[in-house]
């Protein structure tokens, strides 16, 4: 199965942080999960995690007690007996990810092409994941090109975006606004796009709350 379920809450155990087992835990950690994260090193990236509380990162080898409670197991340790030995004391109901054979696990994580104002991932069939980060690699340029913005842009649209949808739904607006529609003006709009670009955030809000109230 693909990573698609509400894992927040969720004791998962992530075994090795190279770089897949790093973004498969920081992915886990965004999405809520109570993440531990077991490798002798790590990277940059999962040590400022754990410095910041997003996850715990133990500094040792994976032992399979620590599997014990845990909903969701990566194993990415990158040696297949350490990796075999922790799954072997998994609760049965757990979901394992194998990072060095997608198809032995029971659950995949699709490739990443876009993840910061929205998420935009790729899901293959299974044995194949190459061919998820083959046109990952691709769709993220396609995706700069389609919304006229870079990262930091689009960051900026979809905080704003969730802002007023929730200051309508306050107001008892927001069932009443075409989302769709509204969206469209938007970003096809040249003068939110020259705010959101120079990084104008107030002028940004009131232009998009404009685009979306025009009928």
């Amino acid at each position: 199965m693909q990573l698609d379920v509400d894992v927040r809450g969720w004791r998962c155990l992530v075994v090795g942080a190279g770089p897949v087992g790093s973004r498969r835990a920081l992915r886990l950690a965004d999405a809520g999960a109570d993440v531990h994260v077991v490798a002798p090193e790590a990277t940059d990236a999962i040590r400022l995690a754990a410095s910041t509380g997003r996850l715990r990162w133990s500094p040792r080898p994976a032992d399979p007690s620590d599997a014990e409670g845990c909903r969701l197991l990566v194993l990415a340790s990158g040696r297949p007996e350490v990796d075999s030995r922790v799954a072997e004391a998994a609760a049965p109901e757990a979901l394992v990810n194998r990072a060095a054979d997608a198809g032995a696990g029971d659950l995949r994580f699709p490739a990443v092409a876009v993840d910061d104002g929205v998420v935009v991932t790729v899901a293959t069939p299974a044995g194949v994941p190459a061919l998820s980060v083959w046109l990952a690699d691709r769709l993220a340029p396609a995706v700069d090109s389609a919304t006229g913005l870079d990262a930091d842009g689009r960051r900026l649209v979809a905080g704003l975006l969730a802002e007023l949808r929730a200051e309508l739904s306050v107001a008892g607006a927001a069932p009443g606004v075409d989302w769709r529609s509204g969206l469209q003006r938007s970003m096809l709009d040249p003068v939110l796009s020259d705010l959101i670009r120079t990084g104008r955030r107030a002028e940004a809000k009131e232009r998009l709350q404009a685009c979306l109230s025009s009928s």
